[in-house]
C-alpha cells in the first residue's frame, strides 16, 4: 500500500493497483472547465458521473465503482474488468469513501498521477455532495424508527416509477396499518407504543430485501416500495411481512408482552398510474383489507385479488 499526497489535494490510499506497463499520454484536461461541470450540481450521483466522464478522458477506463459504507452510499457505471485501480478518498482528516477505476490493461504511473490530480480537483466537490446527502438522509428519515419518510417515498419513488416505466420493469408498493395499535397507546401509554413501533420496523427490514423502500408515513402506517416485482412476488413478500408482524411483541415494564397484527394492501403498477394513484390503489386494498377482517393481505383494484389470513393471533389480542 502508498500513499500519495498533494498540495491542495485529498489523502490518497492507493490502495491497490497493476504494475504499470502501459505508456504514458499527453492527455490533458481544462481544469476551469473540469471545475465548472463538477460543482454544476450537489447531486453524489451526477458529482461522480461527471468525474467519470472527465477520468475517461484521461484514462479511458471501462468500469467504475463508488461506496461510502458511513453514509450508505454505492454507485456504479460501465462494466467490471480485468484491472483496478482502488482510492480511498479523504479531506480534512473526514472519509469521503472509495473509488475503484477498471480496464482492460494496466493503468501506468503517469496515468495515476493525472487520476490523483483530478481528484484533488475534485475533492471540495465530493465533499459538499456528501454534506448534502447527509441532509437529505436526516430529512428523508423517520427519526423514531430510522425508516425513510413520506419524502423518501415520493422523491425516490418518482426515481423509481420512471425507470420501471422507461424499462418495462415491475413495480410494486404495499401500504400497511397496525390492527388495534390505538389500543396499545390507550391501555400501556405512548412510550410502550413507540418501543414497538420501532419493533415493527426492524421487522419490515427484515422481511424485504435492501433494496427495497420501506417507509414509516406517519402514526402507524407503513410503505414499502418494491422495485422489480410483479403482484404475485409483492403478495408473497406482503404475506411475509404480515406475518413478522404478527409475531413482533416488546415487554412493558411490569412483563405484560403487546403485540399487533397488520392488514395490508397490494398494488402493481400498470401504465398510466403515477405514484399517488399507485398508492392510492394499495391504500384503497388495505381498508378493503380492514373491512374484511382485518390480518390480511389484499390486492387493490385492477390486480388480480389474492387475500391469505393467518388464523394465529399475536401474544396480545388486540387486533
Amino acid at each position: 500500500m502508498s500513499s500519495i499526497s498533494q498540495a491542495d489535494t485529498p489523502h490518497l490510499t492507493l490502495v491497490s493497483s497493476s504494475e504499470p506497463t502501459s505508456k504514458p499520454t499527453s492527455k490533458r484536461i481544462d481544469p476551469v472547465a473540469f471545475l465548472q461541470a463538477i460543482t454544476a450540481s450537489l447531486d453524489m450521483g451526477r458529482v461522480l458521473t461527471m468525474l467519470n466522464r472527465y477520468l475517461f478522458e484521461l484514462v479511458e477506463h471501462s468500469g467504475w465503482e463508488y461506496a461510502n459504507s458511513a453514509e450508505g452510499l454505492a454507485f456504479e457505471g460501465g462494466r467490471t474488468d480485468r484491472h483496478r485501480l482502488e482510492y480511498d478518498l479523504a479531506l480534512n482528516g473526514a472519509d469521503m469513501g472509495r473509488l475503484v477505476l477498471m480496464r482492460g490493461r494496466r493503468f501506468s504511473e503517469a496515468e495515476q498521477e493525472r487520476i490523483e490530480g483530478l481528484l484533488g480537483l475534485a475533492a471540495p466537490a465530493l465533499k459538499n455532495a456528501l454534506a448534502y446527502q447527509t441532509v437529505l438522509t436526516q430529512l428523508e428519515s423517520d427519526p423514531l424508527t430510522g425508516l425513510g419518510n413520506r419524502v423518501a417515498l415520493f422523491r425516490e419513488g418518482a426515481h423509481w416509477l420512471a425507470d420501471a416505466v422507461r424499462q418495462s420493469r415491475p413495480l410494486s408498493m404495499l401500504v400497511l396499518d397496525l390492527d388495534g395499535f390505538k389500543r396499545v397507546n390507550d391501555q400501556f401509554g405512548h412510550p410502550e407504543g413507540d418501543r414497538l413501533l420501532k419493533d415493527v420496523a426492524k421487522s419490515l427490514r427484515a422481511a424485504t430485501r435492501a433494496s427495497d423502500l420501506c417507509v414509516r408515513m406517519g402514526g402507524d402506517e407503513f410503505v414499502i416500495l418494491l422495485p422489480g416485482t410483479d403482484l404475485a412476488q409483492a403478495m408473497e413478500c406482503a404475506e411475509r411481512v404480515r406475518q413478522a408482524i404478527a409475531h413482533c411483541s416488546s415487554e412493558t415494564a411490569t412483563g405484560v408482552r403487546i403485540g399487533v397484527c397488520a392488514s395490508i394492501g397490494v398494488a402493481t403498477h400498470r401504465p398510466g398510474l403515477d405514484l399517488d394513484a399507485l398508492y392510492a390503489q394499495a391504500d384503497d386494498a388495505l381498508y378493503a383489507a380492514k373491512r374484511a377482517g382485518r390480518n390480511r393481505t389484499l390486492a387493490g383494484t385492477g390486480c388480480a385479488t389474492a387475500m391469505v389470513r393467518d388464523s394465529a393471533q399475536p401474544q396480545a389480542p388486540l387486533c
